[in-house]
């Protein structure tokens, strides 16, 4: 009889479909989001029976993997300053790159006004200074840009969720330090009255009103994690749990069982299916989700509304190119830095003392 496969076993292995899921979901977001962008009469989402559409569930993809992931990393290695500086060489540079390009390169090209009146206004900068506080508070106009297009003036409505996972990794930090996660009973009990809070007295937390689901998938992805050796990856678990959460569309706890779906799909996906290898390539997945709006927005403005399908096809293409050359070009040089700087900071602090 063969072992039951657990999430700690193929973790272990080291040979997952993380990438592919990751890929698949930016690319979703784009498809999600072209329905809208470039929309056409009778063309729904393929989950709109499902009470949701592609772009969501990705989303929670995104921040159920994230959980899983970077709380891993902390665990395995509880220093606060590798941890935070890992988190912001992935999650700043690639964004600022996007952030400056659209703000003064792509936003002066497609704009309706001159050039003159474009640099006169203040958006720009606004676009470029809000989007890197990490608040709630965001920017997504730039002036002229997109003033014609279904979804008037929004740049890059995909920024939204960059502020929600620099507050998952904080959060996690602050866990981390304070020592919660030492004891996986504590930890449990704590993210349990989180989730509690977060359904019926959600105004309680530090957290904006449209990031306390994903701060709930990201908290499965952390418990995922701390029970890795105990949750069994299997396909009839996966059924169960889809079936389950289709029937109960109707009742209030639809949203939790979608939730353990979409968590436990992740698994499945990652450790179940046998897919190429295709890591050599890089990781173009952030660099796919940052420009993916943008990308739509621009073929909406150029052929026009009516063709969602064409939208996210070109878009989905263009997007993953600049993916890729995002990964080669801004995000795994960041990355290098992580040893460097985490160094500096050290010599720093032992210098103080």
């Amino acid at each position: 009889m063969h072992s039951v496969m657990r999430i700690g076993d193929g973790l272990r292995a080291r040979q997952d479909n993380f990438l592919w899921l990751r890929i698949i979901a930016a690319l979703m977001v784009i498809y999600g989001h072209s329905l809208i962008i470039s929309p056409s009469p009778g063309v729904t989402d393929l989950f709109a029976s499902w009470r949701t559409y592609s772009g969501e569930i990705a989303v929670d993809i995104f921040f159920a993997l994230s959980g899983f992931m970077v709380s891993g990393s902390f665990m395995r290695r509880p220093d606060w300053v590798d941890f935070m500086t890992a988190r912001i060489l992935r999650l700043i540079p690639a964004l600022l790159v996007c952030l400056v390009l659209l703000a003064y390169v792509v936003g002066p090209v497609l704009s309706n006004l001159d050039s003159h009146s474009y640099f006169a206004s203040k958006l720009p900068r606004r676009f470029v200074k809000w989007n890197l506080q990490f608040a709630s508070r965001q920017s997504y106009l730039l002036p002229g840009v997109f003033t014609t297009n279904a979804v008037k003036d929004t740049v890059n409505g995909s920024l939204w969720t960059i502020p929600a996972e620099m507050r998952m990794y904080v959060f996690l930090a602050i866990f981390g330090v304070l020592g919660f996660f030492r004891s996986r009973r504590v930890a449990s009990v704590i993210l349990l009255v989180l989730f509690i809070a977060g359904a019926v007295v959600p105004w309680q937390l530090p957290l904006f009103d449209g990031w306390i689901k994903m701060s709930g998938y990201f908290a499965l992805g952390v418990l995922a994690f701390m029970y890795k050796d105990d949750i069994p990856v299997r396909t009839d678990i996966l059924a169960a749990l889809v079936y389950l959460a289709f029937l109960s569309r109707a009742v209030w706890i639809y949203p939790i069982l979608v939730a353990l779906a979409i968590t436990y799909f992740c698994f499945w996906f990652a450790y179940r299916l046998k897919l190429p290898r295709i890591e050599r390539f890089g990781d173009p997945s952030y660099g796919t989700y940052l420009w993916g709006w943008p990308a739509s927005q621009a073929f909406a403005q150029f052929v026009g509304p009516g063709h969602p399908y064409g939208c996210a096809l070109a878009a989905g293409a263009a997007s993953l190119v600049l993916g890729y050359l995002s990964w080669h070009s801004i995000e795994k040089p960041a990355m290098r830095l992580k040893m460097r700087v985490h160094s500096i900071f050290k010599f720093g602090q032992t210098s103080a003392q």
